[in-house]
């Protein structure tokens, strides 16, 4: 293990195989927080999503096989094949996959290797299970939608735990992080991470649906707005105990994104996948920096 190898190293590495331009590309939010943060995370933090994207591209390849899928995404975090596989990704999403070779090595050059192969293994378990909870039974019948209890331990695996990993390397490495001790912060950020990952999952209910996967039944979609509303509501209170300002923002930024999306999909709750407009994502930029 390298772990000696300076941060700047991955950096370079990414940078100089276009991944900052395809980060932009899959995932504009976080692409605008990323700017925000100071150097001694950014490149951890831009690393470990880009490998958990490139996991969920891989789970979400609907025209590949379930059992050549749930392979390969028990193999990571230690290996992935140098040839990446025909899984009928197209654009951004196939070039990320086929880039994830250069990533693991990237991944082995930082010194935050085995706090961000930690996080990924979780987020994987919970790729895992969200791959083979819905796959068809062997008479054909529809899987069943999720429980409330399923959907909670789902939001915790794919989502709660980035916000508990965000939280473990800005202790590490930004002195005086926040107003609040390490436990609070990472009870405040796994709750975040949930609200956060609710909004999406009530964003594309009916996508979802379409494809054989139900996470929230339409008996339920009124009370679990409520929850995700709520989720959110630990956001506030963990952005307002970090003390610094630009990270402050970047932690206030998803934030009102999901909120506005919220509103979004409380006004179109039959309808297909919103979107907040561009305009509105760079207002909520600015924004983000007041108080």
């Amino acid at each position: 293990m390298t772990s000696q190898t300076p941060p700047a190293l991955a950096l370079t590495v990414l940078d100089t195989a276009g991944y900052e331009r395809l980060l932009k590309k899959l995932a504009r939010t976080f692409a605008l927080s990323l700017r925000i943060l100071p150097t001694s995370i950014r490149p951890a933090l831009s690393l470990a999503y880009m490998l958990a994207r490139a996991s969920d591209s891989i789970a979400d390849a609907a025209t590949a096989p379930a059992f050549q899928r749930l392979a390969l995404l028990r193999a990571l975090p230690d290996s992935f094949p140098e040839k990446s596989p025909d899984l009928g990704l197209t654009g951004d999403e196939r070039d990320l996959v086929a880039r994830l070779p250069d990533l693991l090595k990237a991944l082995d050059a930082i010194p935050d290797a085995a706090e961000i192969k930690s996080a990924w293994r979780v987020i994987l378990r919970g790729q895992i299970f969200d791959l083979e909870r819905f796959e068809p039974s062997a008479d054909g019948e529809p899987p069943q939608p999720l429980s409330p209890e399923e959907l909670i331990d789902y939001t915790q695996l794919v989502a709660g735990s980035v916000g508990e990993f965000w939280t473990r390397l800005s202790f590490r490495h930004i002195p005086d992080y926040a107003t609040k001790p390490l436990d609070e912060m990472l009870a405040l950020a796994k709750t975040f991470g949930q609200g956060l990952q609710m909004v999406n999952i009530l964003r594309d209910r009916r996508r979802d649906a379409d494809s054989g996967r139900v996470y929230i039944p339409d008996e339920r979609f009124y009370p679990e707005m409520q929850r995700a509303s709520e989720l959110l509501e630990a956001g506030q209170e963990y952005a307002s105990a970090v003390k610094s300002r630009a990270l402050r923002a970047a932690c206030k930024l998803p934030l009102d994104l999901a909120r506005q999306t919220l509103a979004l999909v409380a006004e179109h709750p039959l309808g297909l996948r919103v979107k907040v407009p561009r305009h509105k994502v760079w207002i909520a930029f600015a924004k983000s920096f007041l108080n």
